[in-house]
């Protein structure tokens, strides 16, 4: 795992190689039945937090293949990835939505101070090199009264199962992909997230940005394999 980059078209480099070796698309649609139970229900998790309006505006950092931005109901519809390779999934995906989509980095986002009322931010910060200054620009962007919706893995836990599963000897069963042409990102923890996330760090991340009114562990709070935050903005004295 890179811990630095000489430039930020390092990063970028380095971001495209992962996302097409771990694409999150395949992750939604082919990971094993397991994994894709699990990520129902975050999802679930994001979109009942978000509550989205039709008229709201909505913006998704770090969109991904559009999996998640493509189930929000709402007319105006933004998201923004740092991979091109992302992008162009995302733009087939959301053809027939009235969906703007952009390539840009989470850390300077391409858009006016005060724009979005909904917005969300799926496992990303993990992945980025300045996890506070995202959010921060998240903050930037949503206005005053703007639901803020950030999902992070806990590592530990993760990794807690993972070791359990193989020491079953089940991982063949419930680590790998449903079929020959996907195998689920088992390294994925190591190799591309920079950043060892749990709820802790969350909080601390967001400390004077965002207050945190809701957490749901994902699947269950005695598994909490995930968690999703439901924020806002902390209010300016």
């Amino acid at each position: 795992m890179p811990t630095s980059f000489k430039t930020e078209n390092d990063f970028i480099q380095w971001n495209e190689e992962m996302a097409h070796r771990y694409d999150p698309e395949a992750y939604h649609l082919r990971s094993n039945f397991l994994i894709r139970w699990i990520e129902r229900r975050r999802v679930k998790t994001i979109l009942n937090f978000l509550d989205t309006q039709q008229q709201d505006r909505v913006l998704e950092i770090g969109c991904g293949a559009g999996n998640i931005l493509e189930q929000i109901p709402a007319i105006r519809l933004h998201g923004i990835d740092l991979s091109s390779f992302l992008i162009k999934k995302s733009q087939r995906r959301l053809a027939s939505h009235q969906g703007i989509l952009a390539q840009s980095n989470a850390e300077q986002l391409p858009f006016a101070t005060g724009t979005f009322h909904k917005l969300v931010c799926s496992e990303v910060l993990e992945h980025v090199a300045n996890p506070r200054q995202v959010v921060g620009e998240i903050a930037r962007v949503a206005t005053s009264n703007a639901v803020i919706v950030i999902s992070v893995p806990n590592e530990v836990w993760i990794d807690r199962v993972k070791t359990i599963i193989r020491k079953l000897g089940l991982g063949r069963w419930l680590l790998k992909g449903a079929d020959d042409s996907y195998s689920s990102p088992d390294q994925m923890t190591d190799e591309w997230h920079l950043h060892s996330f749990d709820l802790t760090l969350l909080k601390e991340i967001s400390d004077n940005i965002l207050v945190i009114r809701q957490i749901k562990a994902i699947p269950f709070n005695f598994i909490p394999l995930r968690y999703v935050a439901c924020c806002q903005l902390v209010k300016q004295a």
